[in-house]
């Protein structure tokens, strides 16, 4: 029963994901081992876009000894990729057009407490999947409604989640690409007070950061974080271009 559960809220999340996209429908998405209390490992599921079908089959080899999963993609019955990835905290897997670019792409998260993601891009000149360099840096991620080739992402960065950061990013080369960055710091001590610092990303090299503003905490007064990440990316993302 425990399995029959997992397997309909795959499902569902994967429907979800997928019906807002254009060109992109899920035909169908099946354990291939309904006996295992972790068949969602085993899984086919089977994607139509652009009049090509798309089967996308993760195996797991040994439920008990295995750290890895084998990912393998087919088109129109032909293999087209192949991957090992880590099995450990993963726990959905979706298929969503990250780079707007019409295709369907393969996302890969693991579970909350680390928070991680392993993104793979579809590049349709070569016909494979291609991994995408610093996603691994990305935490919640949502799309810019004022420009969905824009992305940005949040994170908590300590002191009871009082302090966090939110990243602007793009995809150029299939390469996940850093523009923006806000440090929120809401823990008030005495070596620095709360503040927002807004950054550039130089390089897309986080740690390489150019201060173009800084705003007080109370800022937050009227609305909250969550509110306020949302409007300045999408208000200002062409400052970071």
């Amino acid at each position: 029963m425990k399995t029959k559960f997992i397997f309909i809220l795959t499902v569902l999340a994967v429907l979800n994901s997928c019906s807002k996209r254009n060109n992109t429908v899920v035909a169908t998405k099946t354990p291939t081992d309904t006996t295992a209390t972790e068949s969602y490992f085993n899984s086919d599921t089977t994607l139509f876009t652009k009049g090509h079908s798309f089967q996308v089959t993760t195996i797991d080899p040994d439920l008990e000894n295995s750290d890895t999963l084998l990912v393998m993609v087919k088109k129109n019955s032909l293999k087209i990729f192949q991957t090992y990835i880590e099995k450990e905290g993963l726990y959905n897997q979706e298929f969503i057009d990250f780079n707007n670019d019409g295709n369907f792409d393969i996302l890969f998260s693991r579970g909350e407490q680390r928070g991680e993601h392993e993104l793979y891009l579809y590049d349709s000149l070569k016909n494979t999947f291609v991994k995408s360099r610093g996603f691994e840096r990305i935490r919640e991620y949502v799309r810019l409604k004022s420009n969905s080739n824009y992305w940005y992402s949040y994170s908590r960065a300590g002191c009871a989640d009082m302090n966090w950061t939110s990243k602007l990013f793009t995809f150029k080369n299939f390469e996940t690409v850093e523009l923006g960055y806000i440090y929120g710091k809401g823990c008030e001590d005495e070596e620095e007070p709360q503040s927002i610092q807004i950054s550039k990303v130089l390089k897309n090299d986080e740690s390489n950061l150019k201060l173009i503003e800084k705003l007080p905490y109370s800022v937050l007064d009227d609305t909250d974080k969550w509110n306020f990440i949302e409007e300045y990316w999408n208000k200002n993302y062409q400052k970071f271009r």
